[in-house]
């Protein structure tokens, strides 16, 4: 076993010893041979020649004889041999120049002993005790081998107080929106931070990059990281912890660590992971003959006509000679459930780690391939991750690290469920023969379908889409890193000072591809949405160099201990980008390279530069009073010379109370209890590059020649965007830690709040400010995470809980007046929709609207109504603030109107949607608009239990939002009956005739105002969702006695196994959309799927 093991590293240490062979330098040469009684002559041996200092200065390894020669540098350098399984051997060389080396087993019996060691906390620059912490760091420990996701913020959800993620969507690789501690900003950066080993983990440019509104692509650059791969996961949340990061840190900070090699007998672990998935049911919709029925009535309720609802492809016409198409539009086609299937996700994970006494090594390999819930949608990706730790000598460690990740992900070209929900069900997916069987040709609704369909004749074939369509997106990524550490003190004393070099560079391709065939149109062949083809590609790149100091002084007084960090940062890049579109492709070609019509084409290349000077300290006094102190100079090349440098920092200061004298009756059932204090600066550039030149574009022609004009204002005082945070957070431990609880409140407040495209007069000869510092806005709120450690052990039995609860409020402080003004414009009078408003000392988030009370039953004129008195039920009547009918000067009540005295003016009837008088005039306009609620949650938070019984484990992790505000535009579009959509069951309950009580309006197709943007729309959505539920089995050790010290484990994790909501749409998890508002517009919801596995490692 020892020899197939150790020639395993055969490969490996050639290379490592390969450099020290090719020496050239004159030298003697000694030879020799290695053995042991045992097993004779030793096979790739570690020979090595080392001086005075311990640096390796030649080397090689042995034969498959177990001979060796090696040219030496120094006879007074010594040779140590070295040999897995074997007792490391130490010569001096002297005047000998034959060796014969007998190896010894190395069978040690380890005595019993006692380490004691303090848990550490990272911060980012250095590696301090968690007791002495001053800063606001939750660590998380990871442990997902039960988990199949695609990238880490799937499984971070709910396990970080204060961290809100929300899923886009469903769609393979859409990931999430996440907020740490609310939002701090409108348009620039609102993301938490990405670190990867202490580097920076994003390419610098962000052209173009939606931050707010975050849409699918947005955090695809966290596919990249295999979560195999990581170690721990550090979260920075308040302003001292993220103030080592500057400007990048305002929004916090997300740390991730990756797992490295140990010494020790190399390892080989695999794990596989099958998962399956599927969609939630969705709305009840209509089937085709409701659909037909209901679509004649709406037709026919505006103007009482029979004509305007007579539509021959509702009309049940079975005569070929009348319309040959008729087959087509006499069906009860599911769409949605055509759009929907079963996903597969097939999760492959490989290393190999180990090392001797001066190199560890660390290999990891991944594939992970997604089929989606949603027909047409599929995730390749293949990482890889390599990491070499080599001691050099006593003093100085070599690094080096490379991942390799490809990405090839196919989406769909439109978006289908939204389309399936939309789409009439009397439509056939494919072409109808006579006898009205399917021929497996997709069917297209042709240009002759009537005009008042036309909605219907632009929504393309989803199933068709999904499977002629193309829609590709691809991606490699290398990130090759290289650390150079040199202890400039003897490591034997115990002061350091330490010296590190790091170069990392990242490097991006990405390319895109989409295509649309003709088979899902019938428009003419010239059109430019037939054989349509688009294509972009970019390449970036990013270097990073960074130079730091790592000091901790020897002071005498052990009661002190000081650490002092200081480094010099660079950071740039650069890349291109192009894009090519065309269309008219020859049938059966899809390359934008054939020809074809070019209907547009661009180019785009930028480059940024990042510089920045670090400080940072820790102190501690008995490890009771802690001080931490960080300052940062930063430079940028976004802004202009007078504004390209900023400095930040934090400052913050801990005491563990419990360590005071006063304390020491509390110490047999408290075990800590600590008050942390801490404030940071932080800012925020802008998004684009080059804002501080005058930059210049092609325009039209002048006599012939092409011509250039400018483009933008130069901003030459642009400045940054600067976050305050203050944080109060106390630490409480009880029984020795058995319960454990942090609390933190904190106050951040963003002033120069930077704002994209600002308008101006158009007197200037333009339009915008592309950025422009604009106001102030604050965020609030207090996090508690709280965790029970093995709180019931019985036996074999233990369980343990964590639990975390998280509050935020946003206010809005102050914005210029030119961006109210923009932004805050009057009312547009149009069905579904709601104002946008930021709203001094308002919330981002906030939705305004009407207040929905239901129906109308009766008309203004039913006699019944009159006979009554008008008590006979709702009519459009208006009604003084106690009720009363409000009489005009005949005497007669004066009928509910809606815009009165605009051109949108309408008189309300019977089976209209009722909306609240807020000011009783009688007329429904803009001043009955009121605040609805907002779409951030009052608070938010995620619940673990863990419960062990021997080798058997299972896990529940849970999240849950309160408060929160969804405006559901999917309910909406299947409720307005306003269009041809088809139409949820529920208006089968709309109102049909005088005195109907019920709370769906009349049909009127294109009329009426029946679906403003009100709070029927606006629903609550609060849920707490069984996120995960996973069981997990250690295999016994003697089921492997052949293996030497393997080990292997099965588990099972089915995830989103239930959601407790009264939301009315298929998920309330919705992403933030305009202005924070959270909207539902039919995305495809989150799936429920499981997931099978097993892992070895031998």
């Amino acid at each position: 076993m020892k020899h197939l093991l150790n020639t395993i590293l055969i490969i490996g240490m050639f290379c490592c010893a390969f450099p020290a062979m090719a020496q050239t330098a004159d030298g003697e040469i000694i030879v020799g041979k290695v053995f042991s009684k045992t097993d004779g002559e030793l096979i790739g041996v570690s020979i090595r020649e080392m001086d005075a200092t311990n640096r390796v200065v030649s080397g090689t390894i042995t034969d498959v004889n177990g001979d060796f020669s090696l040219r030496i540098k120094n006879a007074k350098n010594k040779l140590v041999i070295t040999y897995m399984g074997f007792k490391e051997q130490s010569l001096t060389i002297g005047d000998k120049r034959n060796f014969s080396v007998e190896m010894k087993d190395d069978d040690k019996t380890l005595a019993e002993v006692v380490v004691t060691a303090k848990k550490r906390t990272n911060t980012g620059v250095m590696n301090i005790p968690e007791r002495e912490t001053s800063m606001t760091i939750q660590t998380l420990k990871a442990d997902f081998k039960d988990l199949s996701v695609a990238s880490i913020d799937e499984a971070l959800q709910g396990q970080i107080a204060g961290l809100d993620i929300i899923s886009n969507s469903g769609d393979v690789g859409s990931g999430s929106a996440m907020r740490l501690r609310g939002t701090a900003s409108i348009n620039a950066n609102v993301t938490p931070l990405i670190v990867l080993n202490d580097l920076i983990y994003d390419t610098g440019n962000t052209d173009g990059f939606d931050f707010v509104n975050a849409n699918n692509e947005n955090f695809a650059n966290l596919l990249s990281i295999n979560v195999d791969d990581i170690e721990d996961i550090s979260v920075l949340k308040d302003g001292a912890a993220t103030a080592i990061w500057g400007s990048k840190g305002a929004n916090g900070v997300i740390s991730i660590r990756t797992r490295k090699g140990q010494r020790g007998k190399p390892r080989i672990q695999y794990t596989y992971r099958l998962s399956e998935k599927w969609q939630p049911e969705g709305m009840k919709m209509l089937n085709g003959d409701e659909y037909t029925m209901f679509l004649k009535e709406a037709y026919f309720n505006p103007a009482f006509s029979d004509g305007a609802s007579n539509i021959k492809e509702l009309n049940y016409i079975h005569n070929d000679a009348e319309f040959p198409d008729w087959r087509m539009y006499d069906n009860n086609t599911d769409w949605v459930k055509a759009v929907k299937t079963t996903g597969i996700t097939n999760d492959h994970y490989l290393t190999l780690s180990g090392g001797g006494e001066k190199a560890t090594f660390y290999l990891s390999a991944g594939y992970y391939n997604e089929k989606g819930s949603i027909i047409g949608q599929n995730l390749d990706r293949y990482t890889s991750r390599m990491q070499l730790d080599y001691d050099v000598s006593d003093r100085i460690k070599f690094i080096s690290e490379m991942a390799i990740t490809y990405t090839n992900q196919d989406k769909n070209y439109d978006n289908l469920l939204e389309i399936a929900y939309k789409k009439m069900p009397n439509l056939s997916i494919y072409h109808e023969d006579a006898n009205g069987n399917s021929t497996g040709e997709y069917y297209a609704v042709p240009q002759s379908m009537s005009e008042k369909l036309k909605d219907q004749r632009d929504l393309r074939n989803p199933v068709a889409s999904a499977n002629l369509a193309k829609n590709n997106v691809n991606s490699y990524r290398l990130i090759p890193t290289f650390r150079l550490q040199y202890d400039l003190l003897p490591v034997e004393e115990h002061p350091i000072l330490r010296l590190k070099g790091v170069v990392s560079f990242d490097i991006n391709n990405n390319s895109s591809y989409s295509f649309l065939p003709k088979e899902l149109s019938t428009l003419a062949w010239t059109d430019g949405a037939l054989n349509k083809v688009d294509y972009g590609s970019s390449k970036s790149s990013a270097t990073t160099v960074d130079i730091n100091l790592n000091w901790q002084p020897n002071i005498r007084n052990e009661d002190h201990s000081l650490t002092l960090y200081g480094s010099a940062n660079i950071r740039g890049g650069s890349g291109t980008s192009q894009s090519e579109n065309s269309y008219g492709l020859p049938q059966g070609i899809t390359s934008p390279t054939a020809g074809s019509y070019i209907s547009g084409m661009g180019s785009n290349s930028w480059y940024w530069r990042e510089m920045a000077y670090l400080f940072s300290s820790h102190y501690s006094y008995q490890s009771k009073y802690n001080l931490g102190f960080t300052l940062r100079y930063e430079g940028s090349s976004r802004f202009g010379p007078k504004r390209r440098f900023g400095t930040f920092g934090g400052l913050s200061f801990r005491w563990n109370i419990i360590d005071e004298n006063f304390m020491k009756p509390t110490h047999e059932w408290m075990s800590m209890l600590a008050l942390r204090l801490s404030t940071g600066l932080n800012g925020n550039p802008p998004k684009e590059d080059f804002l501080h030149f005058s930059r210049y574009g092609s325009w039209s022609s002048y006599l012939g020649d092409g011509t250039i004009r400018p483009l933008s204002i130069r901003l030459n005082d642009l400045r940054w965007e600067k976050t305050v945070d203050k944080n109060v957070g106390v630490d409480l431990g009880f029984f020795e830690d058995l319960f454990t609880a942090s609390f933190n409140y904190y106050n951040k407040k963003t002033s120069d709040l930077l704002f994209a495209d600002v308008s101006i007069p158009a007197s200037s000869g333009y339009t915008i400010y592309e950025w422009q510092n604009v106001g102030e806005i604050q965020n609030e709120g207090w996090d508690l995470n709280m965790q029970l450690n093995k709180f019931v052990k019985v036996g074999k039995f233990s369980a343990n809980l964590t639990l975390n609860f998280s509050n935020n409020r946003n206010t809005v402080l102050d914005l210029a007046d030119v961006v109210l003004n923009r932004y805050n414009g009057d009312f547009n009078y149009n069905n579904g929709s709601y104002m946008s408003r930021l709203q001094l000392n308002n919330s981002l988030g906030s939705i305004y609207g009407f207040r929905y009370k239901g129906v109308y039953q009766y008309s203004i004129d039913n006699p019944r109504l009159a006979e009554s008195n008008y008590t006979l039920g709702t009519a459009p009547i208006a009604r003084d603030v106690t009720g009363s009918v409000i009489l005009d000067f005949e005497g007669k009540p004066v009928p509910m109107y809606f815009a009165y005295g605009t051109s949108n003016e309408l008189a309300f009837s019977g089976g209209d949607a009722i909306y609240e008088d807020i000011n009783h005039d009688g007329k429904i306009n803009e001043l009955d608009i009121v605040y609805l609620g907002n779409s951030y949650p009052k608070f938010n938070g995620g619940m673990g239990l863990k419960f062990i019984y021997d080798r058997f484990s299972v896990n529940i992790y849970s999240v849950f939002r309160y408060g929160s505000k969804i405006v559901n535009i999917a309910r909406m579009n299947a409720e307005n009956m306003y269009s041809n959509n088809n139409q949820s069951r529920a208006v089968n309950f709309r109102w049909r005739k005088e005195g109907d009580l019920t709370e769906i309006p009349r049909a009127l197709n294109a009329a009426g105002r029946n679906f403003l943007g009100s709070d029927r729309y606006v629903e609550d959505g609060s849920f707490w969702r069984i996120n995960q539920l996973s069981f997990n089995y250690a295999l016994p050790n003697n089921w492997l006695s052949k293996f030497s010290g393997a080990s292997a484990s099965a588990f099972l994790t089915i995830y989103n196994l239930y959601c407790f909501s009264g939301y009315s749409g298929v998920d309330p998890e919705v992403g933030y959309g305009s202005w924070g508002v959270s909207t539902d517009n039919n995305q495809t919801p989150r799936s429920r799927s499981f997931t099978a596995g097993l892992s070895l490692r031998f």
